[in-house]
Formats: structure tokens, C-alpha cells, sequence
């Protein structure tokens, strides 16, 4: 178990201490990649404009779809076969949706 600080929580997990796992399985040459997808997110929710902004819309389908149609769950689909494997990670998303919100 690797150690973090109290404070690190949201989606910024994965590029602080506790994304050292990651790394360490996807290997150190493909990381920067990652932390570079992080990047080009923020800057598009920094710059992008709130009706074509990812982040916000689907903020908004959240609320929308929790507070004004009760939706007691969210659905998290695998969109390609390399992710078929997904679902049994599911107690990881269960806590990433917990921490941030």
C-alpha cells in the first residue's frame, strides 16, 4: 500500500501519489500520456464554452437526471472490447463516484 496525503481526492487521484499503481502497470513511458490527457480535459472545461464543455454537460445530465427523474443510479457502459473487463472493477468506481462527489 502506497501512502498519500488526506487531501488528495477527486479526479485528481490518479495524477498524484496514489496513481503510482497505474503507472507502474502501464509503464512509466506511457504515464506522461495520461497526464497529458488530464491536461488537454482541463484546459477544454477551462476554455471551452458551458454549452459544448464536457465536464459541465454531463455535470448537468447528473443533476438533471437525479433530482427530476430520481435516478437512484449511474450507468458506466464499456464502449470498446478492451474494456470488456471493466465491470469487475466496479468497487473502484463506486468509490471514484463517492470521492467526488
Amino acid at each position: 500500500m502506497f501512502g498519500f496525503w488526506d487531501w488528495v481526492g477527486g479526479r485528481y487521484s490518479m495524477d498524484s501519489a496514489i496513481g503510482l499503481s497505474t503507472m507502474i502497470s502501464r509503464s512509466a513511458r506511457a504515464f506522461p500520456g495520461v497526464l497529458a490527457g488530464f491536461h488537454a480535459m482541463d484546459e477544454h472545461f477551462r476554455t471551452t464554452p458551458f454549452d459544448r464543455n464536457l465536464p459541465v454537460l454531463l455535470g448537468l445530465l447528473t443533476v438533471w437526471y437525479r433530482d427530476f427523474f430520481g435516478a437512484q443510479t449511474l450507468g458506466v457502459m464499456p464502449y470498446e472490447q478492451y474494456l470488456k473487463r471493466f465491470p469487475l472493477i466496479s468497487s473502484s468506481l463506486r468509490w471514484s463516484r463517492t470521492e467526488s462527489t
